[in-house]
């Protein structure tokens, strides 16, 4: 449909676009290049300045996208090529394989309790998160079906104990595997839904416009930064948002990742990698960090109020509506601003204890 509209991003602000666009009578594309919608929004734990649950909020949403007529959704998928043409954009897509027939996965999760694999979250997997090789996304994820990991799905987790992958005959060519558990679990189901077979797909479409809504992520620190790589408890504040969310690997358990502990002393650091020597970090302020450190004092404080907290800031930005009196509810709740950039930390190799 020359008409149509694709999205490219299905974050918040994807959906949100999609569905006011949708609601126009325009025919829209809904990509994303992971296994569902939702964005990064979907994994935080509350959203500042209100403190609302994140998915409390977003879930209506993502379900009222997967039932609008005017949308058609468009998981792991991506965009190979753009041309523009007679006043329409031509769009060549590569929808990659997740070896599960969507149609027929309802997300019941058996597959996943029979997969004998489990793998670190590439989110999660410093706080102690973990995935099977068969997973769902998150519990709320749309479309809500599995995907099998390529790399099972290959032959390369078979010395790690994945049940496939010592095939004579490659999957290609099978239809019907009598190894793989997860396909056994599928068929004791009825569904029949996992394909190790599938393949890749190409797309084409032809689109009026295009909007870009690729979201946020978090910019990985350079190398052993104030000892990220080298020390268990040196963690991202992404990695701490998962940690005190009721959804994330600890059940929303604020513990340190070296000994399960709970935390007594907790320091942020600001603008940690920023202004880097060497093209490492980032040159610019993102904006969003300080009311990010604010929130998770602030919660932090909620789940126990003797934790000590700590945040090291060259500069203040509270540059939004309510903003401002949010980093004064942080303060009145014990929360230590200190303007300054620790430059070194240290660890005791007995207690995992760190030192700034």
């Amino acid at each position: 449909m020359s008409d149509a509209i694709l999205v490219i991003g299905g974050g918040i602000a994807g959906i949100n676009c999609a569905m006011n666009a949708a609601k126009y009578g325009t025919k829209v594309y809904l990509i994303d290049d992971t296994a569902s919608i939702g964005g990064m929004m979907a994994r935080l734990d509350k959203t500042f300045p209100t403190n609302d649950c994140s998915i409390c909020i977003q879930a209506p949403q993502m379900f009222e996208v997967d039932n609008h007529e005017n949308i058609e959704i468009l998981t792991n998928t991506e965009v190979r090529k753009v041309k523009k043409a007679n006043g329409s954009f031509k769009v060549k897509l590569a929808k990659k394989a997740m070896y599960v027939d969507e149609e027929k996965c309802t997300g019941c999760g058996a597959c996943v309790e029979a997969c004998p694999v489990s793998v670190p979250d590439e989110m999660d997997g410093k706080i102690g998160g973990m995935r099977k090789l068969v997973s769902l996304a998150f519990p709320q994820a749309v479309p809500n079906v599995v995907k099998v990991d390529p790399s099972c799905r290959f032959g390369e987790m078979r010395e790690a104990g994945a049940c496939i992958g010592d095939c004579a005959v490659d999957c290609s060519q099978c239809r019907e595997c009598p190894i793989a558990l997860c396909v056994k679990a599928c068929e004791k189901e009825g569904k029949n839904a996992i394909m190790l077979w599938q393949s890749n797909k190409n797309l084409n479409l032809e689109v009026k416009s295009i909007v870009v809504a690729t979201g946020i992520k978090d910019a990985p620190p350079a190398g052993d930064l104030l000892g990220y790589d080298v020390y268990d408890n040196v963690i991202t504040n992404t990695q701490f948002e998962r940690l005190m969310n009721a959804g994330g690997p600890t059940i929303g358990e604020i513990i340190r990742p070296s000994d399960k502990k709970h935390v007594k002393k907790i320091a942020w650091i600001q603008c940690a990698g920023r202004g880097l020597a060497q093209g490492k970090g980032t040159p610019y302020c993102s904006k969003i960090c300080c009311m990010i450190s604010a929130k998770q004092t602030i919660i932090t404080k909620e789940h126990d109020a003797s934790v000590e907290t700590t945040i090291f800031y060259n500069d203040l930005k509270a540059y939004g509506k309510g903003f401002w009196d949010f980093y004064r509810k942080a303060n009145e709740n014990g929360v230590c601003y200190v303007r300054g950039r620790p430059y070194e930390v240290t660890e005791d190799p007995a207690t995992k204890n760190l030192t700034l």
